[in-house]
């Protein structure tokens, strides 16, 4: 072979060579293209990828989120808000030998990871937060050594973190946060010594990792609501001197906080809210000087509020709600001229407001309500915290005017002055915080008529102004709050007639006027008032037809829950319409002229728990009852002072399953709402009532017959009233099963027969009348009837016995014929589990069954025993 041949021979060998790795690159190149396609196409949601296509095959390093590395293989996928919606099993990871970086943050990927993400070699950075993820966390991502970061945050991932990620030494970022994890065997996960962020938070490990103690590198550890318990361990503050966050929110950490916490000293944000702490809060703050974030609300401490927070001079924000603190607000807080976030709330604290938190300049939100802190609020305060958002100094002990400095608070959302002795006028100037949307100012001594310049406040949706001494009428500009939600007048001195401007609040849910002294019509409203649930406009002299501004709930998508109109002049009739607002609790119309039958529609509403129609002009018959369960959740039916007549409805009697069965009435605690109750001249101005009052008043009507011994299946009743209508026959024995029964009243019918002895098994009896029937025979010298003078059994001129001063024929031997109460049947389940759980509560049906159950309890003359039991009464 000549020379020449063997030297074309051997370049062409040698172009051959050298184009090699060019076509196999092209080759793989194309492999990962096509990858990355059929993953593209077995996503469901994949719109933002539409550059990702074979035509624009040899442009592949310029598809979304794709990097590429100088040889043109794929090194980055970056997909992070991409709106993506799928899973990764069509992903393809072998395809990738030289991806560094998978960032998948914040789409809706679904499924499982597949294990096939081991062979990601190169990997550095994985990304998978914020997505559906679930199943478990597959042991190959401990194949993946070089990895520096990995975050599983916010998926549903379940079962154990795989003991294999200890394999990962390299790793700086560690986020396993918000899943459903279980921890590994922490003894089999040893430290990571470059690790500086660490997040397990809400999972349920239960055991403190215990390998993060040996991380000396961590500067972000974050074990919030992971059921932790015990104390906080010493070697934490002692190890992780480099720590600038720390989270341990919402465990059950328990005892004081050690000393050793001031060795953080590079801390910026500490959180140790929601826990058990005791003691007192640590006067260490001072060598805590980089400290920006303190949040250790929900705990036990008690004691002093740390002077030292005032050298804290980077401070921006301080929680130290619900606690048990009982100082006062020490004054060096006004160094942290930083703060814009400040809450004591819920705490002892006492004495006044230093003036020297006007230095606070940054101020947003400012919160020290349930406190006993008193004195008056310095106009200097209001005129400094410009920058203020939310003001909530409510339930506390201040006194004085209200400002008018206040105007200077322009960027004012929520301010809350309530449960105070604030007193003088409300100043107009508050019509100038345009960007207000709650305004409380209820239950002081403000007195004065509500400026006009209210209706400036246009964003307003909370207006709460009752508990005070308001007077004249309510202004016209009110009308102009059309985003208005709550507006709560009840208990001032307001008078006059109602603006037309108030059927402009089409979005109110919650509207009373009660205990005031308006007059006139009530304004028929504009619209179909489809947001309404509360309409309380009791003790009023509104009058009209109670159907004009009731009409407005004639859809099937009515939200009422509760309509009181107790005390006014409304006549007409009950609209039938209100059938359908399905969720009605209580319908209290009593002490009006309202006339017409009995609205048998009220049987059919599924959620009815109070039904007065007292004092108006009912008549007519109760007949028998068309619907399969009428009234399953009622517990007062007050038909008192009508004209009813015929027979007691049998059937609602034995329907009225919320007076029979604990689970049907299983609702405790307190209702706490604006009404009040005279007695004897005396007003108490709140009243709260317990949910489970139960009561039945048929009284001043004509009802006859035999009582029903049906009565007797009522066994949570508390209070029966059946006085003053003309039933005949026995007191039906059945009663004795009434074991709750603290007020019965018979009195003026045509009751004959004795006086049943098993009613000496009523132990709660506070009230009893008997008085002016047809009864004969001895009184049951026993139990709680020993307790009732006279005035319980008079009117009956064959009765005798103490307190009567008739005597029986044969009073020694009766008494020892009666058998003693020990000696009467037993009930089983007497009081079984009955027990009293005080809750207040807000906004409810609470006004109408406390003053059902307050004017029964109170029109009687009950001991002073008998009040406390059934009401809870508080001042101001």
């Amino acid at each position: 072979m000549k020379t020449s041949q063997r030297v074309f021979i051997f370049l062409v060998n040698f172009l051959l060579f050298s184009l090699l790795p060019l076509n196999v690159a092209s080759r793989t190149a194309r492999t990962q293209v096509e990858a990355l396609v059929r993953w593209k196409n077995a996503l469901s949601s994949h719109e933002s990828l539409d550059s990702w296509a074979f035509k624009n095959l040899t442009d592949h390093c310029r598809w979304k989120g794709i990097v590429c590395n100088p040889g043109g293989l794929i090194s980055e996928i970056n997909l992070s808000g991409a709106n993506l919606t799928g899973t990764l099993d069509q992903l393809g990871f072998g395809s990738f030998p030289n991806l560094t970086s998978l960032n998948l943050n914040c789409n809706n990927f679904s499924g499982s990871i597949p294990s096939a993400i081991g062979s990601l070699f190169k990997l550095t950075f994985l990304d998978l937060s914020n997505n559906l993820f679930r199943g478990i966390i597959p042991a190959e991502i401990g194949n993946l050594k070089d990895l520096r970061s990995i975050s599983f945050y916010n998926n549903s991932f379940t079962s154990q973190v795989p003991y294999q990620i200890s394999d990962l030494q390299k790793l700086e970022y560690l986020d396993f946060g918000l899943n459903f994890l279980k921890s590994p065997k922490w003894s089999k996960v040893p430290s990571f010594p470059y690790l500086t962020h660490f997040s397990f938070s809400f999972n349920p490990i239960f055991e403190f990792p215990g390998f993060i103690l040996y991380c000396r590198n961590l500067t972000y550890l974050d074990l919030s609501e992971t059921l932790l318990s015990g104390q906080i361990p010493e070697s934490l503050f002692i190890n992780l001197g480099k720590l600038e966050y720390l989270n341990l929110t919402r465990n059950s950490f328990r005892g004081p906080l050690s000393l050793n916490l001031a060795k953080l000293s590079k801390l910026k944000d500490l959180r140790l809210a929601k826990n058990y702490l005791s003691g007192s809060v640590p006067d260490i703050f001072s060598l805590m000087p980089k400290l920006q974030i303190l949040e250790l609300f929900s705990n036990s401490f008690q004691g002093n509020i740390p002077s030292s927070l005032g050298k804290l001079r980077n401070l921006q924000r301080l929680d130290l709600r619900l606690n048990r603190l009982n100082s006062i607000i020490p004054s060096e807080l006004g160094l942290c001229t930083d703060l814009t976030y400040l809450d004591f709330s819920l705490n002892s604290l006492m004495g006044s407001l230093p003036l020297s938190l006007t230095n606070l300049t940054n101020l947003s939100w400012f919160d020290v309500s349930y406190n006993n802190i008193s004195g008056r609020i310095s106009p200097y305060l209001f005129s400094n915290w410009s920058q203020l958002t939310s003001l909530r100094v409510h339930s506390n002990r201040f006194t004085g005017k209200i400002p008018s400095e206040i105007v200077y608070m322009t960027n004012l959302n929520h301010l809350f002055l309530s449960n105070n002795s604030f007193s003088g006028s409300i100043p107009p100037e508050i019509g100038r915080l345009h960007n207000l949307i709650s305004l409380d100012l209820s239950d002081n001594l403000i007195s004065g008529s509500i400026p006009p310049t209210i209706g400036n406040l246009t964003k307003l949706e909370l207006l709460n102004l009752f508990f005070n001494n308001l007077t004249g009428t309510v202004p016209i500009e009110i009308g102009n709050l059309r985003p208005l939600k709550i507006l709560d007048l009840n208990t001032n001195l307001l008078s006059g007639h109602l603006p037309e401007s108030i059927s402009n609040l089409c979005s109110l849910s919650v509207f009373s006027l009660a205990f005031n002294n308006i007059s006139g019509n009530f304004p028929s409203f504009n619209c179909s008032l489809s947001f309404l649930e509360h309409l309380y406009l009791a003790n009023n002299r509104l009058e009209g037809t109670v159907s004009k501004f009731l009409g407005n709930f004639s859809n099937s998508g009515c939200k009422l829950k509760a309509f009181n109109s107790n005390g006014n002049r409304f006549e007409g009739t009950l609209p039938h319409t209100l059938v359908n607002c399905r969720l009605l609790e209580v319908i209290d119309v009593g002490n009006n002229d309202i006339s017409g039958s009995f609205p048998f529609w009220t049987e059919s509403l599924p959620n009815l728990r109070v039904l007065v129609l007292s004092s108006n002009r009912f008549h007519g018959t109760i007949s028998a009852s068309k619907a399969t369960v009428p009234f399953p959740k009622l517990q007062i039916f007050d038909l008192s002072q009508n004209e009813f007549i015929g027979l007691v409805p049998t059937k609602y009697l034995l329907q009225f399953k919320a007076m029979m069965n604990r689970t049907e009435n299983e609702e405790r605690g307190y209702y706490k709402d604006p009404f009040s109750i005279v007695r004897k001249g005396v007003e108490f101005p709140s009243v709260r009532i317990l949910r489970a009052y139960t009561a039945i008043d048929l009284s001043n009507n004509k009802f006859g017959g035999e009582i029903p011994s049906s009565i007797g299946k009522l066994k949570l009743l508390r209070s029966l009233n059946l006085s003053y209508n003309s039933f005949t026959g026995y007191i039906p024995s059945s009663l004795q099963n009434l074991t709750l029964l603290d007020s019965l009243d018979l009195r003026s019918n045509q009751l004959v027969g004795e006086i049943p002895r098993q009613l000496t098994r009523l132990t709660f009896l506070a009230v009893f009348n008997v008085s002016h029937n047809h009864l004969a025979g001895p009184i049951p010298l026993q139990g709680q009837l020993l307790t009732f003078d006279n005035s319980s059994y008079v009117g009956n001129t064959k009765l005798c016995g103490f307190p009567l001063t008739k005597m029986c024929r044969d009073e020694s031997n009766d008494r020892k014929e009666q058998p003693k109460l020990s000696m009467l049947p037993q009930e089983d389940n007497f009081l079984d589990g009955f027990t009293w759980q005080v809750v207040l509560l807000g906004y409810g049906c609470g006004t109408l069954i406390g003053l059902v159950a307050g004017c029964l309890i109170f029109k009687y003359e009950k001991p002073k025993w008998l009040i406390e039991f059934v009401f809870g009464f508080y001042t101001k």
